[in-house]
C-alpha cells in the first residue's frame, strides 16, 4: 500500500507541476500563460484517450509491470524537463506523460488496490490508498519547496527540483518492480473466466449497468471537486479575505481530504461502500446549495469556513471510497481494468468541460452572483449523481436479499 500510494503521488507531479511552480516555470521556461495551458490541456487529451486502452492492459499484463514501466517513462521525461527544453519538446513530454499515466499507470493501480484489499475490506483500501496519496502530496510539496528556496528559488533550482523528481521516480519504479507482487492469479470463479479479454468481452462489460452508474457518480463526483477548486479565489473575491488566507482556505483542504479519504474507507467498511456514497453525496448537494443560494460577504467569513470543510469532507470521502463499489457492486475482478477504463473515460470529462463551463459562467456575471450561479450547477451535477448512487445502493440491497435466500 505504501508504494501504492507513493506512486499515486509522486507520477502525478510533472504534469500538474504548474499548479505549484506556475510563476518560476514562467521564468525559467520563458512560457506564457496560454503556452503553460497548452501544456494542461495536451496532458488532458491524452490522459482522456488512454483511459479505455488502458483498461484492457491491466486485465492482460501485471500491476506490477504496467507501474513499473509507466514510473520509468515519467522518470525519462522528467530528466529531459530538468534540462528546461523548448515549448515543443515541453507539449511531446506532456503528450506522453499523458499516456504513461492514464493507458499504462491507473487503471493497474485500481486493479491493483482492488488486489490489495478483501472482498469486505475494500472501502479502507481505496480510503488508504486516496489519504496516503494525499498525505504524500503534501509532505514532498513541503520538501520540494524548501529545498527549491533553498536552493535560490531561481532557474537552476527549479532545474534542481525537477531533477530531484526524476530521480525519485526512478527509484520508485525499481522498489515497485522489486517490492510488488504478479496479481495476475486472480479471484476468478465460473463467470469471470467466460469474460474473456477480448472485444467480446469489453462488449460485456459495457452492458453491465453498475459499470454506467459508477460513471456517473464518479463524473459527478469529480464535478463537485472542480467546484471545491474555486473555493480559493471565492474566499479572496467575495469574502474579501486576501491572497494568504484565501490561499490557507485551499491548503486546508488537503489536511480535511487526507483525514476524510482514510476515514470514508473504514466507515464503507463497517456500513456498506454504497450508503457511504449516498450520506456524501447528500452532504455535499446540501453544501453547494447553500453556496448557490446565501451570497457571500466579509462577515460571513465562519460560514465560509464551516461550509468549506463540510463540503471537502464529502468530496474526499467520495474519492476515498467510489472505486470500493466495483466489488460491491458485483463487477467480477478479472474485468477490473477494463471496467475502470470505462469508468474513467466518462467520470474524468469534467476536466475537459468544468473550466470552460466555469469561466463562462464567472465571466457572464461577475462577483458573487457568478460564484452563487457555477455552485448552483455543480449542485446540480451532485444530485444526478445523488440519484445514481441511490440506485446503485438499491440494486446491492436487491442483490443481497435474493442471495440470502
Amino acid at each position: 500500500m505504501a508504494l501504492l500510494c507513493l506512486s499515486g503521488s509522486i507520477i502525478y507531479w510533472f504534469p500538474f507541476f504548474s499548479e505549484i511552480y506556475y510563476v518560476p516555470m514562467q521564468d525559467a521556461f520563458g512560457f506564457s500563460k496560454t503556452q503553460i495551458g497548452i501544456l494542461s490541456g495536451t496532458f488532458g487529451f491524452t490522459s482522456l484517450i488512454g483511459y479505455f486502452p488502458g483498461g484492457w492492459l491491466a486485465d492482460r499484463f501485471s500491476s506490477r509491470i504496467l507501474m513499473s514501466v509507466a514510473l520509468l517513462i515519467t522518470s525519462a521525461g522528467g530528466f529531459v524537463f530538468s534540462t528546461l527544453p523548448s515549448f515543443e519538446i515541453c507539449v511531446f513530454l506532456y503528450g506522453v506523460w499523458g499516456l504513461a499515466t492514464a493507458c499504462v499507470f491507473w487503471s493497474a493501480l485500481i486493479k491493483a488496490t482492488r488486489k490489495w484489499g478483501s472482498k469486505k475490506e475494500q472501502g479502507r483500501a481505496f480510503g488508504l490508498l486516496e489519504g496516503g496519496r494525499n498525505f504524500f502530496d503534501m509532505t514532498s510539496a513541503t520538501i520540494l519547496m524548501f529545498i527549491f528556496v533553498w536552493r535560490g528559488a531561481g532557474d537552476a533550482a527549479l532545474s534542481e527540483v525537477i531533477l530531484l523528481l526524476a530521480l525519485s521516480t526512478l527509484i520508485l519504479a525499481v522498489l515497485v518492480w522489486t517490492g510488488m507482487k504478479d496479481d495476475m492469479a486472480q479471484r476468478e470463479d465460473a463467470q469471470e473466466r467466460r469474460l474473456t479479454l477480448n472485444v467480446a468481452g469489453i462488449i460485456e462489460v459495457l452492458k453491465l449497468p453498475m459499470v454506467w452508474l459508477i460513471a456517473i457518480i464518479i463524473m459527478t463526483a469529480y464535478t463537485g471537486l472542480w467546484g471545491a477548486i474555486l473555493f480559493t479565489p471565492y474566499a479572496t473575491e467575495v469574502f474579501e479575505l486576501g491572497a494568504v488566507l484565501g490561499g490557507a482556505v485551499g491548503t486546508g483542504k488537503l489536511w480535511v481530504a487526507f483525514f476524510a479519504a482514510i476515514a470514508a474507507g473504514f466507515l464503507a467498511d463497517k456500513i456498506g461502500c454504497a450508503r457511504t456514497v449516498v450520506g456524501s453525496f447528500v452532504l455535499m448537494t446540501s453544501g453547494f446549495l447553500v453556496f448557490g443560494f446565501v451570497s457571500g460577504a466579509p462577515t460571513l467569513v465562519p460560514f465560509l469556513l464551516i461550509n468549506v470543510v463540510f463540503i471537502s469532507i464529502a468530496v474526499y470521502a467520495l474519492r476515498g471510497v467510489y472505486f470500493s463499489l466495483l466489488e460491491q457492486g458485483g463487477i467480477p475482478f478479472a474485468v477490473t481494468g477494463t471496467a475502470t477504463g470505462i469508468v474513467s473515460v466518462i467520470g474524468y470529462t469534467p476536466d475537459i468541460f468544468m473550466p470552460v463551463l466555469g469561466g463562462m459562467i464567472l465571466d457572464a456575471s461577475p462577483g458573487a452572483a457568478g460564484y452563487q450561479n457555477l455552485f448552483l450547477v455543480v449542485s446540480a451535477f451532485c444530485f444526478a449523481g445523488l440519484i445514481a448512487a441511490y440506485v446503485v445502493y438499491r440494486k446491492i440491497q436487491v442483490g443481497q436479499a435474493a442471495s440470502s435466500k
